[in-house]
């Protein structure tokens, strides 16, 4: 069965596209889903975090940038789809670019990152027309934004009410928070899944990638596995 797959993208820069797409990845990973993560943004931020890992403690998920091959990337990641499950793209911070457009015309599943701020809400608003465009060439792609960073207080409150006025392309109720875990979990090539004391982190991401194995409609039979990729070194975050 060809690998499921899914697009995190969004025009605004810093809104934490590839934090959502390397803890989901991993998290499918660790549930023993063969994961494929491709990095299309030229920084390589996704291929970068990978290779931090030490040999002993990889990475859970395959990461591999296609970044040169922009929108060409379709005919490559065909290639990938019969030997895995699930294959999240993370996109480059420009909508004008051709590969959001051509990894939305591939995919079952499109997450938007926003962080709760007005000039999120505003920038998402591009990002929510291409992939109401895209829907006419893939009527079956479902489209979510997803909260990113945020916190407590008034103005992110009423920005996600905001949000979550939208219908047509609906926030999740679950998303990730700012904490400490997901930077550290970067400097280390983990995911937060592999900190200790990061708990609250780990069932944040468990949470929202319960929700997206559900859009995906797959089937919630597996649970993580606890220590696999994982550091022995006793840290605070949080």
């Amino acid at each position: 069965m060809p690998a499921k797959i899914v697009t995190v993208f969004n025009q605004k820069g810093g809104c934490g596209k590839t934090m959502v797409s390397m803890q989901l990845a991993a998290s499918f990973a660790l549930r023993g889903h063969r994961t494929m993560l491709v990095d299309m943004d030229k920084q390589g931020t996704s291929t970068i975090w990978a290779g931090q890992a030490s040999q002993d403690k990889p990475f859970p998920a395959t990461v591999i940038s296609l970044a040169p091959l922009r929108e060409k990337l379709i005919g490559e990641i065909a290639k990938h789809a019969e030997n895995h499950e699930i294959i999240l793209i993370d996109c480059p911070p420009a909508i004008e670019s051709s590969i959001p457009w051509a990894a939305l015309n591939i995919s079952d599943l499109a997450l938007i990152p926003v962080i709760p701020l007005m000039d999120n809400v505003w920038a998402s608003r591009e990002a929510k027309e291409l992939a109401r465009r895209a829907l006419e060439e893939n009527p079956d792609l479902q489209t979510f934004c997803v909260p990113s960073m945020a916190r407590r207080g008034n103005v992110f409150k009423a920005c996600t009410e905001i949000l979550q006025e939208d219908q047509g392309i609906p926030l999740l109720e679950t998303g990730l928070q700012q904490r400490n875990a997901y930077g550290e979990s970067q400097m280390f090539g983990l995911s937060v899944h592999g900190l200790s004391g990061s708990s609250a982190a780990a069932k944040e991401v468990e949470e929202l990638a319960k929700v997206v194995l559900g859009k995906l409609g797959i089937e919630l039979t597996r649970k993580p596995v606890k220590g696999k990729g994982s550091m022995n070194k006793q840290r605070e975050v949080a």
